[in-house]
């Protein structure tokens, strides 16, 4: 009965995902997500990316990869969602609008897993809480004065910051990173954002 309650509560998880605006959503095995330290790696080699070091979900001052993985280990099941827009859309100006989308859904979710019973359960998202919801503070304000976060019930830890292998992800549950689709009359190159939900 529990493991079929589990089961039904795992499903109104997915579904809400999608109401708050996922274009996809899947569960998996916490043990399939790879985690690797050459991602967060990434976010100091050169060219820098510009939010190393200026918010607390991203590096260095994020769990690493290592303290991650150890963490996964203690959850069991993943739910991982996207927001497929088209890839022009994430080479410019748009790319934060969808990292947005991506953390409130994310932190949503988090918050209905709660409710559903899944007492430790924990959202993470793609890029940098500083760039997408403080962009005009001159710091973080939890970074430099020990302060409470502003953005408490939107703000995540980075996906890529935590050392999550997306490309090796999106291959378990089968999904490109890239893809053509054909919209009003033309093929239109799309691509994918995601972020995920842990829970025991």
């Amino acid at each position: 009965m529990k493991v079929l309650q589990a089961v039904n509560q795992r499903q109104k998880l997915l579904d809400f995902s999608i109401e708050r605006g996922a274009s996809r959503a899947l569960w998996l095995p916490s043990s399939k997500v790879v985690v690797e330290e050459r991602f967060a790696s990434m976010c100091q080699s050169s060219p820098r990316c510009p939010s190393y070091g200026r918010a607390p979900g991203c590096p260095p001052h994020v769990m690493s990869p290592s303290s991650f993985r150890s963490v996964l280990n203690r959850y069991e099941w993943v739910l991982v969602f996207t927001r497929d827009v088209a890839a022009d859309m994430l080479a410019g100006n748009g790319r934060v609008e969808v990292a947005k989308d991506i953390h409130e859904i994310a932190a949503a979710t988090e918050l209905a897993a709660v409710s559903f019973g899944f007492s430790q359960a924990q959202g993470i998202a793609a890029g940098s809480c500083k760039e997408l919801f403080c962009p005009d503070d001159q710091a973080c304000r939890v970074l430099q004065a020990d302060q409470p976060c502003r953005f408490p019930d939107r703000a995540r830890s980075s996906v890529s910051g935590l050392g999550v292998n997306v490309s090796a992800l999106c291959t378990t549950l089968g999904w490109e990173l890239c893809w053509q689709s054909y919209e009003g009359g033309r093929d239109v190159e799309m691509a994918l954002m995601l972020g995920m939900v842990l829970t025991r």
